[in-house]
């Protein structure tokens, strides 16, 4: 009887042993799983001059990394253009792809003054909109043609609109705010799309929700084709309120 009593003992020990064995596996194993799912950040090096000439042709170049890789397969690559104090008239220009992880774009300034460029790269389920500052012309050419607008504050909180190219009358459509505050994802935020017809007063209100960070997704419909205006309105326990707007097409 005392042997099988010590058979017991070992086998109850073999199978505590093999059970720890088994949970220190699965721990190695779900550790070894989470650095594998860890998503490497998108880097964006935004590359414009500090200065400029009046109607020179300057090359704007965004090279876009993840870890050591180079990103050739964005998704998206957008320089947006404006000047100071003038958010509202800013311009899009689309890059190319010149290879290596480099999107390029040409722009002449025709006018004197402050500008800022803001890169807007998607890729591969991430975003980011780097900015810098280009002075073109000299300061006094720039004070001589200086608009009421110049001097009004710049806000430090950018909005990026992600649409499909092309929306139809009455199918689902989603709209992505990006969000950035001091170049990093603002989040947090209580975010709306104001949507309205042209030369209609009536608005439709949409809220979107926070998918990640400084994503925010809203769905609607549209029921006519025609031009619309889409506001995004940005504010959070802060303070903070800002706006912006975008025109979409929608086709039947």
């Amino acid at each position: 009887m005392k042997k099988i009593g010590s058979w017991v003992s070992i086998l109850s020990i073999s199978m505590v042993l093999a059970a720890c064995g088994q949970d220190n596996a699965n721990e190695s194993n779900n550790a070894s799983t989470a650095e594998e799912t860890q998503v490497e950040t998108l880097d964006v090096a935004l590359d414009t001059p500090e200065k400029a000439e009046k109607g020179e042709a300057i090359t704007f170049s965004a090279t876009v990394t993840q870890g050591e890789e180079k990103v050739d397969d964005a998704d998206e690559v957008m320089f947006e253009v404006w000047k100071e104090g003038s958010k509202e008239d800013s311009e899009m220009i689309e890059a190319s792809h010149d290879g290596e992880g480099v999107y390029t774009a040409d722009k002449e300034f025709d006018d004197a003054g402050k500008y800022f460029v803001q890169s807007h790269v998607t890729a591969r389920d991430l975003h980011t909109m780097p900015k810098n500052e280009i002075m073109v012309g000299s300061e006094k050419e720039a004070a001589s043609e200086t608009d009421e607008h110049a001097h009004e504050h710049e806000s430090d909180v950018s909005i990026h609109l992600m649409k499909p190219e092309e929306i139809k009358a009455n199918e689902d459509v989603s709209f992505m705010a990006h969000l950035q505050k001091d170049e990093e994802a603002l989040t947090g935020a209580d975010v709306r799309f104001e949507i309205s017809k042209v030369d209609e007063e009536k608005a439709e209100w949409v809220d979107a929700e926070e998918m990640k960070d400084g994503e925010y997704e809203g769905t609607t419909s549209f029921k006519e084709a025609g031009d619309y205006t889409v506001t995004i309105h940005v504010e959070n326990d802060e303070g903070l309120h800002e706006h912006t707007e975008e025109s979409v097409t929608i086709t039947e």
